[in-house]
């Protein structure tokens, strides 16, 4: 973990614990590739995910949310978010997959407004087949509930790390990336 993250990680975590007495679930490991494949129904996921992880991890953003102002595109790239804009958001996310780091990956490709799971895209079967990556599903709970109600306690945020899935038996090819991405979102509707 390098300074900056942990450093923030030091002051971030204690104050987000105390507001809102978030309940974690399961553990990632402390080192080698991994990458976590959570659900999405709030700007509130990454960090969630960013401050319970206990180590440091990139993040795969939309293209969108480097041009809302310059200010939070400085924010979301001093922790670790990679713009998945063309082919150079991937390569760069195979190459810490390769040097043993953790990267994120919403699976639904956006924030769902509905009450379910979206449809989970190829991306996460791609990287974790091609490069043989175990992948976590994640479920966070409550965090597109107001900030207010999480403080309160009416509402309990909760994030629940699953069992690493490993991608063996699977093939390079266009359906069985699929058919691992569902096998992913299965595992992740089983957290809620």
């Amino acid at each position: 973990m390098g300074p900056k993250w942990f450093l923030s990680w030091i002051l971030i975590y204690p104050l987000f614990k105390l507001l809102t007495d978030i309940e974690i679930e399961g553990r990632i490991p402390r080192s080698g590739p991994v990458i976590l494949a959570p659900n999405h129904v709030s700007f509130l996921d990454p960090p969630v995910v960013g401050i319970t992880a206990f180590r440091e991890i990139y993040f795969l953003a939309k293209p969108d949310l480097f041009k809302a102002s310059g200010f939070f595109a400085w924010l979301i790239t001093t922790y670790n978010a990679i713009s998945i804009e063309g082919t150079a958001g991937i390569r760069k996310a195979i190459k810490l997959l390769k040097r043993g780091n953790a990267v994120v990956i919403f699976p639904e490709g956006t924030r769902s407004r509905k009450k379910m799971i979206l449809p989970f895209h190829q991306g996460v079967g791609y990287l974790a087949i091609n490069f043989g990556v175990p992948v976590i599903p994640v479920y966070i709970s409550n965090s597109n509930k107001r900030f207010v109600s999480l403080v309160l306690r009416i509402n309990k945020l909760k994030i629940k790390f699953g069992k690493m899935i490993f991608p063996r038996g699977y093939k390079r090819t266009r359906k069985d990336f699929v058919l691992f991405a569902n096998r992913v979102r299965d595992e992740m509707l089983k957290l809620k």
